[in-house]
């Protein structure tokens, strides 16, 4: 559901899988509300954390399990913006996370971020709305990671299994392989000194001390003067 009572609904495909991997007793927690938590409840959780600002969804939510036998008492409504609520929540170990609260940029990610600590090793994450581009890098990005697995992707929604915990370690970008493969630099391979090497050195001064590589552009440009 977004912005009160309106639902984009949830896909078949993402709903097949919640009811082949989910089993009673799990923790899971969802950024948004709506369907999915549905789905999620009549699996008989232990404990289900949904966050989203729209209080009165959950009350639709509650009504609907009551009308068809689900038992809503392992709902935890958390009615606040999850960017504002994860950031300094204490969250339980677990078993399943899904990222389909606000698209917009960088709220997916934080999600992601503040949740993927707390999902156990061999715990599923999984990102809905993969037709929006926040959605798609996420999911992206997670592919490359070799401290994940992908269970399954379509269109619309991609799952995947925590391999490593805890997550954090020291790499910086050059070790996170979708920044690597999505560098144009990462792809360059030197060979030999030449012109192209020298001017790659100078422009990496460029970067990193400016007045250096205007003394070694003069060099160059002296050198190959007549």
């Amino acid at each position: 559901m977004h912005g009160g009572l309106t639902t984009w609904g949830v896909s078949a495909e993402m709903a097949r899988f919640l009811d082949r991997h989910l089993r009673p007793g799990a923790v899971t927690l969802e950024t948004g509300a709506g369907f999915s938590t549905i789905v999620i409840l009549r699996h008989r959780v232990a404990r289900h954390i949904s966050i989203t600002p729209y209080g009165n969804e959950f009350e639709a939510i509650r009504t609907c399990c009551a009308a068809v036998g689900i038992d809503a008492r392992p709902l935890e409504a958390i009615v606040v913006r999850s960017q504002d609520y994860l950031r300094s929540a204490t969250l339980p170990p677990l078993d399943l996370v899904l990222i389909d609260g606000a698209h917009a940029f960088p709220i997916p990610f934080l999600d992601w971020y503040y949740t993927a600590a707390a999902l156990k090793p061999g715990g599923l994450m999984l990102v809905d709305d993969l037709q929006l581009a926040t959605g798609a890098i996420l999911a992206d990005f997670m592919r490359a990671d070799d401290r994940w697995e992908e269970v399954e992707r379509d269109y619309r929604f991609a799952a995947y299994r925590k391999l490593v915990h805890p997550l954090e370690d020291e790499r910086d970008w050059l070790g996170q392989a979708y920044l690597v493969r999505s560098s144009p630099l990462a792809a360059v391979r030197l060979v030999r000194l030449g012109p192209v090497r020298r001017l790659f050195r100078l422009a990496w001064s460029a970067c990193t001390d400016p007045a250096r590589s205007l003394g070694l552009l003069r060099q160059h440009f002296r050198r190959r003067s007549p």
